[in-house]
């Protein structure tokens, strides 16, 4: 799982609306939408790569580890 929170509350932070992502990463503004409301569950790490280069944060930040299971 990953702390889809932490990518809405990190673009308002930078100032960044989510056109803004959209064009620094290549990610339809639509599944951008999908991925802050939680809707989309489980993005490609490609996406969460892109998303963390964008809002200047390792990606590390937006996996939820509580959720990892062994």
């Amino acid at each position: 799982m990953f702390n889809y929170k932490a990518i809405q509350r990190k673009r308002r932070k930078l100032g960044l609306s989510q056109n803004d992502i959209s064009k620094l990463t290549g990610i339809r503004v639509d599944m951008l939408s999908r991925i802050e409301n939680g809707k989309q569950l489980n993005p490609t790490l490609r996406t969460l790569e892109l998303l963390a280069k964008a809002l200047e944060m390792p990606v590390a930040k937006l996996i939820d580890e509580s959720e990892i299971t062994a």
